[in-house]
């Protein structure tokens, strides 16, 4: 073990030595092989036996020859498959406190892509003192999000990062979180920041419909900004706002700006209507725009404990939110407008706090209300004044039937929705959705082996290939000669999520490897500390 952990540092120190090897007709071996590997590579065709071989970060043989190299690694029948890349993180802060980043890395996730509708860049403006935006106990020194992903560069990472800018990130930056339209001026001041961000290696623009001040934002002004992006040869992800409107709206945004869209987390989005969402994805496709999505194995979702309150108590920033909370003409408002709406009260019994505060951590709205003798919605209001508008929620929102439904459409793949922690790690967004430390082995475990919804190329498809085209990763995704060796080693008959909302920061079990750029991050199941994950830029990148 400790062999494979010293061959990058080893090649690393040979190529600034200026040592290369003399001419000689005899190869040489390579740094690594695996031997005896159920091979999936990832392209969605049937598994073969053979072995593979890797020199430095690059694969350098796959099949049946078995050449001479450093050290050898007897995969004893388990699967060898790419590395996972995780379509839909929340890692930002995560990446800064703990780069090894141990609840995806320990899954088989080699590469987090990031940046929803906030990214970590830009930070300008009135986002500056948005307390979502810098997570204790970190300090940010960063404004860009350029800034960001050469600290990460700088600092070491274990897995590989990508990210998109957040649309959300843009609009707080320069309008701030009012509900009103941009001037001109200002939405050319937020067109250039998103051709900052992308010149600095940004992906997509992505947008979350469902949060402040993105909900403020009208189609044309996510069509202009989408455009910008798309000039770079980004493309467009979102989460949509609610009902086939938002599909149809974030199509439209993808057509008129010329690119593709990604749909964040489409089980959750769709809800029983995942037909409808179908049919719809279905006929965008056959008209030429491109459309996918992403989809986590699990019916709750983790989100903002305060995207509970409607859009208008929300307008101006946490700040103004909280002062509505106290005023009492407009607290009454929000009660009334709370108790009055039939889909927010029928979920308040299958709504839970996720605070950093065990008093309350883990209980229904319903609860919460019941403990401090008065209703659920006042309750949840007080909760939010006394965590300064901080603090998550989870939510059963969602149903099996349908979540089945959107793992087996084709032009689905896997993202977490998830933050890279470790265990034991205490955040304001309080106890984590299991969905951090669980996703990948969930979908292997049981939709794959227990369930048969999907085979195990088709899954391995859907975490490897089927993202890293979405993103034009043409490195990464398939186990070949050439690509980047980020491999993960599975036992199928055990590999198995073991965390669960009651206990949700278990690492899963039956993955015992897992490399990035030809280093072991997970040894024989244990983490090796080492970090050679890359920052992976995308196709507007100036470099510096």
């Amino acid at each position: 073990m400790r062999g494979i952990r010293r061959i990058a540092a080893t090649l690393a120190a040979a190529a600034l030595a200026g040592c290369a090897p003399p001419p000689s007709d005899t190869p040489q071996p390579a740094d690594l092989l695996i031997r005896g590997a159920r091979i999936v590579d990832g392209t969605g065709g049937p598994w073969f036996r053979g072995n593979l071989a890797v020199t430095g970060d690059t694969i350098v043989s796959v099949g049946p020859e078995e050449p001479d190299a450093v050290q050898v690694l007897d995969a004893g029948g388990m699967v060898l498959a790419p590395g996972f890349i995780d379509m839909h993180a929340h890692s930002e802060y995560g990446l800064v406190v703990d780069p090894r980043a141990l609840s995806k890395t320990a899954q088989g996730v080699t590469t987090e892509v990031l940046g929803e509708h906030l990214s970590a860049g830009p930070v300008l403006g009135p986002a500056v003192d948005d307390p979502m935006m810098v997570a204790p106990p970190i300090e940010r020194d960063w404004t860009t999000l350029g800034g960001y992903l050469d600290r990460l560069e700088f600092a070491g990472v274990g897995p590989n990062v990508v990210s998109y800018v957040g649309s959300g990130q843009v609009r707080a930056s320069v309008v701030g979180y009012e509900e009103r339209d941009p001037t001109e001026e200002e939405l050319q001041a937020m067109e250039a920041l998103v051709a900052q961000a992308m010149e600095e290696g940004a992906f997509a623009l992505a947008s979350g419909m469902a949060y402040i001040p993105n909900a403020f934002m009208s189609t044309e002004e996510l069509i202009r900004l989408t455009r910008v992006a798309a000039g770079y040869g980004g493309i467009y992800v979102s989460h949509l706002r609610g009902g086939l409107e938002g599909l149809a709206e974030g199509i439209t945004i993808a057509r008129e700006a010329g690119t593709a869209l990604e749909i964040h987390h489409l089980n959750s989005t769709s809800g029983a209507r995942i037909p409808e969402y179908a049919a719809m994805i279905a006929e965008a496709r056959a008209s030429g725009v491109d459309v996918t999505g992403n989809v986590y194995p699990y019916i709750a979702g983790w989100t903002y404990l305060r995207s509970l309150l409607p859009a208008w108590a929300q307008e101006g920033g946490v700040d103004r939110m909280l002062g509505r909370l106290t005023d009492p003409a407009e607290r009454e408002r929000l009660l009334t407008e709370l108790r009055e709406s039939e889909a927010r009260r029928s979920r308040w019994g299958r709504t839970f706090v996720s605070s950093f505060r065990d008093e309350v951590d883990g209980l229904s709205i319903v609860d919460l209300g019941e403990a401090r003798g008065m209703s659920p919605e006042e309750g949840l209001l007080d909760l939010l004044i006394e965590q300064e508008g901080e603090g998550f929620q989870i939510s059963f929102g969602n149903e099996e039937v349908n979540l089945v439904q959107a793992l087996a459409q084709p032009f689905t793949h896997i993202g977490s929705d998830g933050s890279a922690l470790a265990a034991g790690m205490r955040t304001p967004m309080g106890k984590p959705h299991p969905r951090s430390f669980g996703t990948y082995p969930r979908v292997l475990a049981k939709y794959v082996r227990e369930e048969g919804l999907l085979t195990l190329e088709e899954a391995i498809r859907k975490m490897s290939s089927a993202p890293a085209n979405r993103l034009g990763l043409s490195d990464r995704g398939v186990l070949r000669p050439g690509m980047k060796a980020d491999m993960v080693l599975f036992d199928p008959d055990t590999v198995q999520d073991e965390a669960t909302f009651e206990e949700p920061e278990r690492y899963p079990t039956g993955i015992p490897w897992v490399f990035v750029n030809g280093v072991a991050i997970i040894a024989e199941g244990e983490p090796t500390g080492e970090l050679p994950g890359h920052v992976l830029r995308g196709p507007g990148y100036v470099g510096r």
